[in-house]
């Protein structure tokens, strides 16, 4: 097994040492030549007799050559680096040519992997957590509302999580994150962050370990306890400078309720590959992660979002039974319960990603039809060159170069341009993906960790030799299917004139132009469906109303609040230009959070 190993390392490279290996057999080669003239001149021959005797029954050195080169090598390997030299001297005298296919290939490629590199992250990836497959998320009455309609009060969570037999855990964050307003003290001025108030155990459930220090203890997460506070990994590059020293060191924060206000202490940082807002509320980068103390959100009714994990080998519609028959027993306890109060659970992976499936699947389809006109495009032009070159192959057949052999050199310089053109579209798509996960405007899940991967690698790869394969083809075929004879006679019909070529060229032309009708009409469908949705009747003119976010600290004392928002909103409604004006504790939110 070894010897064969060594055998094959050793032909291999000995494809790549072609010119010092061909230098000592031609060495070789004079030697024995030199010899056998040498015995011929003793037998009273003449010179020039004397040395076509010796190449005579030396029989010929070009096949010798050929012969060790077989021998020492690996004969395919070889002929394949004979056709890329070639290719590259051929692509070198056309350089238009060569760029021109090159780039339309690359902003083809290029779209193509930018496209499946988000389809990737957000669809075919897995949840950046723990045995992903196992989390579920809770929505209450199916879900199919508002934020409220996803939502449990504290006594519906810690009710589940006390009873139910099919999750490991069960664990929650405070959904309205938004309606508290943290601020950091003592650095130059308040410093607006956004934090979220998340369960005791969300992290250790979830399978976050932090980078630095460590999780949330439950003494920590009661009422009344010191503060204690997480810090995202980016918060801390950026606002602390990523000093180690931050774990154990006090940081004074300033939010409403005054539950949270006062000095709290860092235990730790959470690894920079935890992103909260990218999951569970997309456009939004969170900052800062407190306990949230559910004694205080008790009477808030529904504020928190539920996820559990499923216990191993218990599958999702065996919880989903046990939940239909334990919510009513529950509720029968709890007369304060909404009266179709349940859970409907699924997937968390589904959840965060399944209403975007669809629309995602539609554009990677899209791009794959703009991918294929590109590959006819190039077919077109590579068809018109390798006619251009009729003379050309003609000659080599007549010298001996088998139809094969041809075809795979159009292939090979196929393969070459498709190359370096998924090389260009790599750039492309870096720069694509780059732009799109620093979109913090854009609530597509899991946006911000977009990236070309390993697995976007290997889809360029896939698609580059597909691509080369495809367009590679066309030309390909005509040449093994023509005339090659006629191209060498004056006046004779040629390869570009016969009725196959133009009947070849003319298919391809309509192909390109029924692609391009199929991504049209697709495109009108599209916008057609986004005019409608912009005139759907929301209730009121969002052109006429505008929202302004208030911050008033009431000092802990909730008795102030109403009084002084009640004359605060009078004043408003006395300004000039102002038809109407009202006050809500949040605003329109997206589903899943809000945005910081």
């Amino acid at each position: 097994m070894i010897d064969s190993l060594r055998r094959a390392w050793n032909r291999s490279l000995a494809v790549f040492r072609g010119a010092p290996l061909d230098t000592d057999i031609d060495a070789e080669i004079a030697a024995h030549l030199d010899a056998a003239i040498e015995d011929n001149l003793r037998l009273g021959m003449a010179p020039e007799e004397a040395r076509r005797r010796a190449l005579v029954r030396f029989g010929g050195v070009a096949r010798a050559m050929e012969e060790h080169r077989e021998a020492r090598g690996l004969p395919a390997l070889d002929v394949l680096r004979q056709d890329l030299r070639y290719a590259m001297r051929t692509l070198r005298r056309e350089r238009a040519f060569a760029c021109v296919v090159v780039l339309v290939l690359a902003l083809g490629i290029g779209a193509n992997v930018a496209v499946f590199s988000v389809v990737n992250t957000i669809l075919l990836r897995p949840l950046p957590f723990h045995e992903p497959d196992r989390l579920a998320w809770f929505a209450t009455n199916g879900g199919k509302g508002g934020l409220s309609e996803q939502t449990y009060t504290v006594s519906a969570f810690e009710e589940f999580r006390r009873n139910n037999r099919s999750f490991q855990d069960v664990t929650s964050y405070q959904t309205f994150f938004n309606s508290i307003q943290y601020k950091l003290m003592g650095r130059g001025g308040p410093l607006p962050m956004a934090g979220v108030q998340v369960a005791g155990n969300f992290f250790l459930m979830l399978g976050v370990q932090p980078s630095l220090g460590r999780l949330f203890t439950p003494e920590e997460c009661q009422k009344g306890a010191h503060g204690a506070a997480l810090l995202s990994h980016q918060f801390w590059e950026r606002q602390f400078g990523a000093d180690p020293g931050i774990v154990g060191r006090t940081i004074e924060i300033h939010a409403a309720p005054a539950d949270i206000t006062g000095p709290v202490t860092v235990i730790g940082v959470l690894p920079a590959s935890f992103d909260f807002g990218a999951v569970f509320s997309p456009g939004m980068q969170v900052d800062l992660y407190v306990p949230a103390y559910m004694d205080f959100w008790r009477t808030w009714g529904n504020t928190l979002a539920v996820v559990g994990r499923l216990k191993p080998g218990v599958s999702m519609a065996r919880a989903q039974a046990e939940s239909d028959l334990l919510f009513p027993q529950l509720k029968a306890a709890h007369k304060d319960w909404w009266e179709d109060y349940k859970s409907t659970l699924s997937g968390l992976q589904d959840r965060v990603s399944g209403k975007v499936r669809r629309s995602l699947y539609v554009l990677w389809c899209a791009v794959g039809l703009i991918l294929l006109i590109v590959c006819i495009n190039v077919s077109n032009l590579m068809l018109a060159r390798t006619m251009s070159r009729g003379k050309e192959f003609a000659m080599r057949t007549a010298l001996g170069a088998g139809r094969g052999r041809l075809v795979r050199q159009l292939l090979t310089e196929s393969l070459a341009l498709s190359g370096a053109g998924a090389a260009l579209g790599l750039v492309f798509a870096w720069a694509i993906t780059f732009y799109l996960a620093h979109q913090n405007q854009m609530t597509l899940p899991l946006l911000a960790t977009v990236r070309v991967d390993g697995a976007a690698l290997a889809w360029t790869v896939l698609v580059a030799v597909s691509v080369g394969a495809v367009f590679g083809m066309v030309p390909a075929f005509k040449l093994a299917g023509g005339n090659l004879q006629e191209a060498l006679k004056d006046g004779g019909a040629g390869m570009s004139q016969g009725r196959r070529h133009e009947r070849l060229r003319s298919t391809l032309v309509i192909s390109e132009v029924a692609l391009a009708c199929v991504l049209l009409v697709g495109a009108g469908l599209l916008m057609r469906s986004f005019l409608r949705l912009l005139d759907v009747n929301l209730g009121f003119q969002p052109a006429h109303a505008a929202a302004i976010q208030i911050e008033y600290n009431d000092g802990g004392n909730m008795a102030r609040r109403g009084p002084v928002l009640q004359e605060l909103l009078q004043r408003v409604r006395a300004l000039p230009g102002i038809d109407a004006a009202g006050m809500s504790d949040i605003g329109p939110e997206p589903e899943l959070g809000v945005r910081g």
